[in-house]
């Protein structure tokens, strides 16, 4: 036991832990098989692209599509990192969408991140930072020497990243402050079922590469390549829900706008985490929950004090157990809170090409959402969207699903106001949150999965449907098809 405390909380320097995610993978709800396309192998649920499409193409690093558009899904496991590339009088143009791995890592950002710097050749018009969390950033840090030799034009962040906003900073060292707590009282309680709020907790910090790789993992790291690493010294901007971007000049020639949709600049919005009432707790203070003690001491007594005939039907120990049992899971509410505090800090963009629109919702949760669908807090019972909500989500051509395929990251109100056949992909990987004992898993659901799919009619593309490195497919999952197109570990889709 000692031995696993020691590995729990590692001393400086030592090296970080190493976790086995025993959870099967699981993808979508199994389905028919539909006419006109092939089931695969396993006959598991299909994202194949539309029916009777046929497979996918391979993928040209030079190709974009009709109207001059590129999206490129790398998959590196649980975390984001998508190329935009645009067709532009002055040439191919690239926009760094978040760059990050952390849970379920499958070893392949550092060949993803050199790849990427020989297709953009260490150009990249733009870099958007969503938010701080590890699985969005940790490229920065782990390939800083490649991302050193890039000259960037600007770096886009949320207002939560501005050294000049006081309640920013406030905020952002308050929730390193509980992750750090997290982490201690996580491993003061040594459980073997506490993998996944570790990565919750661990996922605010970057702690674990932090002390793999000599600090050359962490988010203070990753932070630092985005502000100042990079070949030049990149202009940085940081925006909330209604500001007007600044593009670079030739992005802006060849006709591209953006629109800022979230986070709003209100903290009470940004702590709400889903629309079901506070799903897991009712408070929203990010503060280290105190040790549960629901009786004062003047009624505490120890096992040892009762007679053995006490026991007769159920013993000392299987009594504890279900008293511990029967107490709500503060550590796990606080983890998950702040997990979802950090994803609610997403800067959400809406971009603008040659007619089309796409929208890059980072982990953007509820309260980023309900200001963006409804102009703001809202009640419980139905609500009524905003006719600039409805506008943009009935014209959207392309939607990067938020949070990994996060139920409370996509809300019903905004699927079922998507433009029906607009094209959707989702970077994630199973088995890192939920799945045990029989439960669902929790990212990517796949009830969620399953409705997006519906509405991009068979025109949603997971990013481990594909191969990567020696990284097989999830099992389950059909071949992805038309309209996408794929690369050793990248999936494109060209529009």
């Amino acid at each position: 036991m000692a031995a696993r405390k020691a590995k729990r909380a590692p001393k400086k320097h030592a090296p970080a832990r190493k976790r086995t995610i025993k959870s099967k993978p699981r993808g979508h709800t199994p389905a028919k098989p539909r006419k006109g396309r092939p089931a695969s192998p396993t006959n598991g649920a299909s994202n194949a692209g539309s029916p009777g499409a046929g497979p996918s193409t391979t993928s040209a690093d030079d190709t974009v599509g009709s109207s001059g558009i590129r999206v490129r899904m790398y998959r590196v496991g649980f975390g984001d990192f998508f190329l935009l590339t645009l067709k532009t009088p002055a040439g191919l143009k690239h926009i760094l969408i978040d760059c990050g791995v952390h849970a379920c890592d499958i070893r392949t950002i550092n060949t993803a991140v050199a790849h990427m710097a020989a297709v953009t050749g260490h150009n990249l018009s733009l870099v958007i930072m969503t938010h701080r969390h590890a699985d969005h950033i940790s490229g920065f840090a782990k390939c800083k020497d490649v991302f050193s030799q890039f000259n960037i034009e600007q770096v886009w962040m949320s207002w939560f990243e501005n050294p000049n906003d006081t309640d920013a900073a406030k905020f952002q060292n308050g929730m390193a402050m509980v992750a750090r707590q997290l982490t201690v009282a996580l491993a003061a309680r040594n459980s073997p079922d506490d993998d996944e709020l570790y990565f919750m907790a661990e996922n605010i910090t970057g702690e674990p590469m932090a002390l793999s790789e000599g600090g050359g993992g962490s988010n203070a790291v990753a932070l630092k390549v985005l502000h100042g690493g990079f070949k030049n010294k990149a202009p940085v901007a940081y925006y909330k829900a209604g500001d007007l971007p600044t593009l670079p000049k030739d992005l802006v020639d060849a006709g591209l706008t953006a629109q800022i949709l979230g986070p709003p600049h209100d903290l009470d919005l940004v702590k709400q985490m889903d629309g079901k009432n506070e799903e897991y707790l009712a408070e929203n203070d990010p503060a280290v929950a105190a040790k549960i003690e629901p009786f004062g001491r003047v009624f505490r007594t120890k096992g040892s004090d009762y007679p053995k005939d006490a026991f007769y039907d159920y013993g000392r120990k299987e009594v504890e157990q279900a008293a511990r049992d029967a107490q709500p899971d503060m550590l796990a509410a606080k983890a998950k809170q702040a997990d979802n505090t950090l994803n609610n800090q997403s800067l959400v963009v809406l971009f603008t090409f040659n007619g089309k629109h796409l929208l890059f919702a980072g982990d953007a949760q509820w309260g980023n959402w309900e200001n963006f669908l409804y102009g703001g807090k809202i009640g419980t019972g139905p609500n009524k969207l905003t006719d600039s909500s409805r506008k943009i989500l009935a014209s959207l051509d392309f939607y990067k699903v938020g949070h990994h395929g996060s139920t409370n990251a996509t809300p019903k109100d905004a699927l079922a106001a998507m433009r029906e056949g607009c094209v959707a992909m989702v970077s994630t990987q199973p088995g890192c949150y939920g799945g045990k004992n029989g439960a669902p898993t929790e990212v990517p659901r796949g009830l969620l999965l399953d409705a997006i799919e519906k509405r991009t009619d068979n025109q949603l593309a997971r990013s481990d449907q594909i191969q990567a490195g020696d990284n097989k497919p999830t099992p389950g999952l059909d071949a992805l098809g038309k309209p996408f197109s794929v690369g050793d570990g990248y999936v494109d889709y060209n529009l």
